[in-house]
């Protein structure tokens, strides 16, 4: 099917943890003529599609239904609202899957168009991770217009709308979805934004001067990771801007392009920097140990892209860090340090994975095969709990996330640790709280000494790419735009999307809305109808 039409925002959407857009694309789009809003729905000329809709979404059944994926439940309950005298569609779409964006500002260089985003940047310290869908992206913008996704986003400029300049940094780009992870650094926090996409597609259009930039990214404004910039033939060195976007503020973010200023090895192994990226080549029977200099404090979140070269079985690959929790109660605090590792044991042809807490063993993903190129998140939060004799203790969860670049499979695991509670001296108090962030991090290669008959004769190797210390700013867009909806990615299997399956669906009627599930996930719902007598 192919259907296509206008709809507009149905209301500015927060809270979501991505940067959301919608643009007008196949496979199925919505076929009705714009209309003015009818309280958050909008719907054509057909009032009886616009009350089965609202009949559906504000039953409790239908809600239960996307939440747990009880698609039969879902038909069974649209078959008894729906009158026997039409066939239907249901189309339900995760929110963070579409796109929108306002109107496009057209030049002979470049083509440009505004947004919002929430949070806003300002809540973060000036930052905001945004995930840009560029396929989609692309659908939406005139015909001499494209985002470059060779090198991807080579040709992008990013302002406030008051012209100011915006930072950004590619942290890394899928080419199979070609959806881009962004990193922005906004100062003065403004959440409204400008993209400027050039009509050259090597380099970007700078609005602030008035020109072409000489290279791609136009650096210092925009660029991208050591692990980016190598992968599409651009020297990191020129093309890496992280220092510029996240070593601005001193407690927030620390990102390591390594060189011998941030970073102290010794052992009895071999190490290089070159490009901003630190190989780790140690034989048997060796280590070697790398020291971060001075890493912040910065925040609780740590992204690393890592590469596995070669592994002697036996071999460890460790990412110690060093989190301070502060706990507080009334005008009292308390410091401690709780260190965590991450262990990548490395067998004959699988490896293991093991998550350790202030020395415990907290989780564990076991003979997995091996992981030759990744991107490692490592997230962690704490709060404060009451311990016995009105005292008061901590309690911390750090959840890893690994994205395997080759067979491009997510692993996770999740960990907590408890303060003793011997160890709490603060009284209790009910507004109680804490803060954490990373003081210290440490990267060390082992290998394991000879035995007989097992004489290695060539090292384990092991390359960091990016190293990043931060905190969380998940963002999202929000603005009210007139923009073609799309459903790309409709969570309802077709057996149950369709009130009478293998008939030929010829739409006569539809009605769309956008709702937000009670754990806070946004969905695009759309509801169409085909009349059987032919009306």
């Amino acid at each position: 099917m192919l259907r296509a039409g206008q709809a507009r925002l149905i209301e500015a959407v927060a809270a979501v943890t991505v940067l959301v857009v919608i643009f007008s694309m196949i496979p199925m789009l919505f076929k009705t003529p714009l209309t003015p809003l009818r309280s958050q729905i909008q719907v054509d000329v057909s009032q009886y599609a616009y009350n089965s809709l609202y009949a559906l979404v504000t039953n409790p059944v239908f809600i239960a239904s996307i939440q747990n994926g009880n698609w039969s439940e879902l038909h069974s309950l649209a078959s008894l609202i729906i009158g026997p005298q039409f066939n239907w569609f249901i189309g339900i779409e995760p929110l963070y899957r579409a796109y929108m964006i306002g109107s496009y500002r057209v030049t002979g260089s470049y083509v440009a168009f505004n947004v919002s985003i929430t949070p806003s940047p300002g809540i973060n310290g000036g930052y905001a991770l945004v995930t840009i869908p560029i396929y989609i992206l692309n659908q939406g913008l005139p015909l001499r217009y494209r985002v470059n996704t060779t090198v991807p986003m080579a040709n992008v400029f990013i302002t406030t709308s008051n012209g100011g300049p915006v930072y950004w940094w590619l942290q890394s780009y899928d080419y199979v979805t070609e959806e881009a992870e962004v990193w922005l650094y906004v100062p003065g926090g403004s959440g409204r934004l400008t993209f400027y996409v050039s009509t050259n597609s090597d380099v970007p259009y700078n609005p602030l001067s008035g020109s072409y930039c000489k290279l791609a990214y136009c650096p210092p404004y925009g660029g991208a990771s050591t692990f980016m910039a190598d992968s599409t033939g651009l020297q990191p060195l020129t093309y890496n801007n992280g220092a510029a976007v996240f070593n601005t503020q001193q407690g927030y973010s620390t990102y390591l392009g390594f060189t011998t200023g941030n970073i102290n090895c010794g052992g009895n192994g071999y190490y290089s920097i070159g490009g901003y990226s630190l190989t780790l080549n140690v034989p048997q029977g060796s280590t070697e140990i790398c020291s971060i200099i001075n890493p912040g404090p910065s925040g609780s979140l740590v992204y690393m892209v890592g590469q596995l070269i070669k592994a002697i079985p036996g071999a460890q690959f460790n990412l110690n860090l060093n989190y301070q929790v502060t706990l507080y109660s009334g005008n009292a605090y308390q410091q401690f340090q709780v260190p965590v590792t991450l262990a990548f044991q490395y067998g004959s042809s699988t490896m293991n994975m093991i998550l350790y807490i202030n020395g415990q063993k907290t989780a564990a993903l076991s003979n997995i095969n091996y992981i030759y190129l990744y991107s490692l998140t490592i997230s962690a939060y704490s709060y404060a709990i009451e311990c016995p004799g009105n005292l008061v203790g901590f309690n911390v969860t750090v959840s890893v996330n690994i994205n395997d670049y080759v067979s491009r499979v997510d692993r996770t695991m999740t960990g907590s640790y408890q303060l003793p509670c011997s160890l709490a001296s603060l009284q209790y108090n009910p507004s109680a709280s804490t803060s954490m962030n990373i003081n210290g991090a440490t990267l060390s290669l082992t290998s394991p000494p000879p035995s007989y008959p097992n004489y290695y004769y060539y090292n384990t190797t092991e390359v960091i790419y990016d190293l990043l210390f931060t905190s969380p700013a998940y963002s999202t867009l929000i603005a009210s735009a007139y923009v073609d909806y799309a459903i790309l990615y409709n969570v309802v299997p077709s057996q149950y999307a369709y009130g009478i399956g293998g008939l030929r669906f010829t739409p006569t009627t539809g009605a769309y809305t956008v709702i937000v599930l009670p754990n806070g996930t946004y969905y695009l719902i759309a509801l169409e109808l085909q009349s059987l007598s032919g009306g």
